[in-house]
């Protein structure tokens, strides 16, 4: 049984004491509300990487279409195939790719690089054409007429000789004669 002094006195209960629930729940509302702040300016912030990105994306978009437009289209014109459906689904797949700024793509990166070496390619056709064209104009500006011939002193024949201008030696011993010919040489 219990003593005098472990009795509860008056206003006590057996119960233990309870913290006060006001303070548990000002703590949880408290972080709460930190959350939905924080939660605020998440959204804020991917908000304006989503307009950046956009943004981003919106020139990739142009520089591949431009490239598609000019550089990729001289190389696909050049490229002969059998069917031009061919060709109009390859210039749908990389529109499509323009569309999703997929610059990282390998087909789209390999086919800048074909385009280019095409263009490259074509450009140094360009200039041997116009190297070759030079060099005709100076080979027949120093050669055109024999006049201009004069290394060597040597010119081109004023007449060509027939053959019945060369009488055929008809001869049964052909190597008596070639003595004979020294012979009357010295």
């Amino acid at each position: 049984m219990a003593s005098l002094s472990e009795a509860p006195k008056a206003g006590e209960s057996d119960a233990p004491a309870k913290k006060p629930e006001s303070t548990d729940m000002s703590n949880i509302l408290q972080h709460i509300k930190n959350l939905e702040t924080n939660n605020v300016t998440l959204k804020s912030q991917l908000q304006d990487a989503e307009v950046r990105n956009g943004k981003l994306s919106a020139k990739t978009r142009e520089g591949m279409q431009s490239a598609l437009d000019t550089l990729m289209k001289k190389w696909m014109d050049a490229v002969e195939t059998k069917d031009d459906k061919v060709k109009d689904s390859f210039k749908n797949g990389l529109t499509q790719l323009v569309e999703k700024s997929a610059e990282d793509n390998g087909v789209w990166q390999m086919m800048v690089a074909a385009s280019s070496l095409h263009e490259r390619q074509n450009h140094d056709l360009d200039l041997l054409r116009v190297e070759n064209t030079n060099l005709k104009s100076k080979v027949d500006g120093l050669y055109g007429d024999a006049d201009s011939r004069t290394v060597g002193g040597k010119h081109k024949a004023q007449t060509e000789l027939s053959r019945a201008d060369v009488q055929p030696v008809v001869s049964e011993d052909m190597w008596n004669d070639f003595a004979k010919q020294i012979g009357n040489s010295y």
